[in-house]
């Protein structure tokens, strides 16, 4: 019986560490920002709206990218309009915290474009 029990509990784990997306599967790339990597990406509800924080750096030359968030209600539909993108210049070996509020409290996921600027 006990190992049954282990058995479930570990297929349970595995469902449940599969589900959660990774940085990189949260990353939408376009253009030329192979220079440019996503170091953290954190998320939480504060009053009802999920907010988001991702933290990228430049691991080349001087560079200015583009990015937005797409929101995501929880039935994996785009709650509102595309964003703009909004550009940010990042030095060689620099990082940047980039925040982001999500519009609608219908919002309960999001990616992170990132876009050469062009």
């Amino acid at each position: 019986m006990k190992k049954y029990l282990l058995i479930v509990l570990a297929a349970l784990t595995l469902v449940a560490c599969s589900s959660t997306p990774s940085m990189k599967d949260m990353t939408v790339r376009m253009g030329d920002t192979d220079s440019i990597q996503v170091t953290d990406m954190r998320s939480l509800m504060r009053n009802g709206v999920l907010t988001a924080q991702v933290t990228i750096q430049n691991d080349s030359k001087s560079n200015l990218v583009a990015y937005r968030f797409k929101w995501i209600g929880k039935n994996g539909m785009a709650v509102t309009d595309e964003e703009a993108w909004k550009p940010v210049t990042i030095g060689k070996g620099q990082s940047t915290i980039i925040m982001g509020i999500a519009p609608t409290p219908d919002a309960t996921d999001f990616r992170f474009e990132l876009n050469q600027y062009k």
